[in-house]
């Protein structure tokens, strides 16, 4: 597996040589998020199958250059899907090309076949993925899908929205023009024949199906078509920590393309193969992949284009499953606004993450909070550190915070911490068995509860009347607990951040209090963001206390609730928000190290970096 990059992309290629290569070509946006582990191993195997593949990024996505708002994007990526086979080709000398894509990267693979066959460069074959047929019936689909996320996990951010004509679905915005040119395209109405033959996996089988009338497109073109059921695509396509690769499907793929007829043309040497891309330089920033901890963990270094880095740098560790971009380029587009400024950061993939060399092709939320991914993030903390970046903040996001807690607690090398909706403390046994019981806010059940639209739901079934009642009786014992007084402020010295966990009495709350007093006591900055009704509130009064009693007197630790903070940051207001209190936050360090070095000259630039914080604070305060 090698890193390249061409024409503003950035990608993977698996396999070195064969007859047939594959360009796999993923949906945009976070069915893209959801699918990266599954089409990662789709490469695998068709590598290990003799058949080099390459996964890449589109231009204006994932590690690519570009900001995501450029005009004219579906047209630029069909263009990326025509450069990535003439990649392939270079790079392995393969006889013929296969596009296979998934959902709209499907669709994208069908145009950009078309486009080939125009030019006399007719694709081999075409593998269509739970393939977007109607970019109009898809548009209502992303539509209904953001607005029931909102009316369930978010009802309180309901009035935050895409620009006009734009649209918002989870954590990525789709700009006016973008929306335009989905809407206006029909797969079945595609004039010209995309490839000679064509396999489509359909998840819908039945009437409601858009596929048949593809079929009878194509097969009216003079297409071989067959057609298969793709029954693993909704444990698929879900959120990271939960998706599972398609075996099956990835199975029937693979056969179905060794079983492929040879082609005539005579085998080639690659043309020309530039090797491994290292570094690559775009946005203001020059960014170079890097391999940590025997190269178990995968990371790209953002440094400033020009002039040497600062002193401080930041590690942004995943979230949940989600490999080191980051939901909606979060981390890719904070880590080039740092470069901008200066600043280095390191988004990492942590061993068994992301494109981690040793990736898992099953995970799940215990072994995301579990003590390996902190060692390992402490380990990246001391890589950081010996290629000269003294002063080390780390920010996290839900899983991310907690593993940026724990690695600050082992690596001294930690200076300061960003953390957003921190949900945990620890992790044990008893998070092990809530899993998967209904763990909102009341607050948020209580918004819930007051549309009709909901209760309809409920009627029909699609809410598990049991699976909440359950969480609601949890949250409801929980509170009153407290509310008894029986989480009185934790007694000094009864735990350690060190060695062996707290024990079940003490709980979380011994921990945290200890925690919080190490961290002061290292002098390390320490900033907790909460959206006013984050479910880790509560968690927080429970073990910082109802008043955070645990923070009193602790002159470097912080904690604050923010109008605009959905959990997983879907928002795009979300991002800006916390990209802001990381910007914030990196001034400040850097202003500290400039006092550290020359308390006279520094002093000044400290000043003028509170006052612009100040003015930010008051224009926040007055939006």
């Amino acid at each position: 597996m090698r890193r390249i990059a061409f024409e503003g992309c950035t990608g993977w290629l698996h396999g070195e040589a064969g007859q047939t290569g594959v360009v796999l070509c993923a949906p945009p946006g976070h069915e893209g998020m959801w699918s990266h582990r599954a089409l990662r191993h789709l490469a695998d195997d068709l590598a290990a199958a003799g058949m080099p593949a390459l996964r890449f990024d589109y231009h204006g996505t994932g590690d690519a250059a570009g900001t995501g708002d450029e005009p004219e994007r579906l047209a630029c990526w069909v263009g990326n899907i025509i450069a990535a086979t003439e990649q392939l080709r270079m790079r392995t000398g393969v006889r013929q090309v296969v596009l296979c894509g998934m959902r709209l990267g499907a669709s994208l693979a069908a145009l950009a076949a078309g486009a080939l066959a125009q030019r006399g460069e007719a694709a081999a074959a075409l593998v269509l993925l739970a393939p977007v047929v109607s970019g109009r019936a898809f548009l209502r689909e992303m539509r209904a899908l953001h607005l029931n996320w909102i009316n369930s996990v978010a009802p309180d951010l309901a009035r935050y929205a895409a620009p006009e004509g734009g649209l918002d679905v989870l954590s990525y915005r789709l700009s006016a023009d973008l929306v335009h040119a989905v809407q206006a395209f029909r797969l079945d109405r595609q004039q010209d024949c995309p490839s000679s033959r064509v396999l489509i996996l359909d998840p819908w089988l039945g009437p409601a199906s858009a596929v048949p009338p593809l079929v009878a497109h194509y097969q009216a073109m003079g297409a071989h078509v067959e057609t298969g059921a793709f029954p693993e695509y909704p444990g698929l396509m879900q959120s990271t920590e939960y998706s599972a690769v398609p075996e099956q499907a990835w199975q029937q793929v693979t056969a179905w393309l060794a079983s492929l007829p040879p082609c005539a043309q005579a085998s080639v040497a690659p043309a020309h193969d530039p090797g491994e891309c290292t570094e690559f330089a775009t946005d203001g920033a020059l960014e170079q992949s890097v391999w940590l901890e025997g190269a178990s963990q995968f990371g790209v270094l953002s440094l400033p284009g020009k002039g040497s880095p600062a002193k401080v740098a930041v590690i942004f560790p995943n979230t949940g499953g989600n490999h080191h971009v980051g939901d909606g380029r979060l981390f890719v587009t904070l880590a080039r606004r740092l470069a901008r400024n200066g600043v280095a950061s390191l988004r990492l993939d942590l061993a068994a993450l992301g494109d981690s060399p040793q990736a898992w092709r099953r995970m799940s939320i215990p072994d995301i909070y579990a003590p390996a991914p902190r060692a390992q993030l402490a380990k990246a903390v001391d890589w950081m550190h010996a290629r000269g970046f003294e002063h080390i903040v780390l920010a996290g996001v839900c899983s991310g915070a907690f593993l940026s807690l724990h690695a600050a607690l082992a690596n001294d090398r930690v200076c300061g911490l960003v953390l957003a909706n921190l949900v945990k403390y620890t992790w044990g046994e008893a998070d092990v068995a809530s899993l998967g019981e209904a763990d909102q806010p009341l607050v948020l059940l209580w918004h819930a509860a007051r549309k009709p639209g909901n209760w309809m739901r409920l009627l029909r079934g699609d809410i598990h009347l049991g699976r909440l009642l359950k969480g609601v009786a949890r949250r409801v014992r929980t509170l009153a607990a407290y509310g008894l007084g029986r989480w009185r402020p934790a007694p000094r010295g009864v735990a350690t951040v060190d060695g062996a966990e707290v024990d079940a009495a003490h709980s979380a709350r011994a921990f945290a209090w200890a925690a919080m007093r190490r961290l002061d006591t290292r002098g390390v900055r320490t900033q907790f963001l909460y959206g006013a009704t984050d479910i880790g509130l509560e968690e927080t009064a429970q073990c910082l206390g109802r008043n955070l009693e645990a923070l009193q007197g602790l002159s470097h630790i912080s904690l604050q609730r923010l109008d605009c903070l959905d959990h997983a940051l879907f928002l795009h207001e979300s991002r800006e928000r916390f990209s802001e209190h990381v910007m914030r936050h990196v001034e400040a360090q850097l202003a500290r190290v400039a006092t550290q070095a020359n308390p006279v000259v520094a002093s000044a630039a400290a000043s003028a970096a509170t006052s612009a914080a100040v003015a930010r604070d008051i224009s926040e305060a007055l939006r």
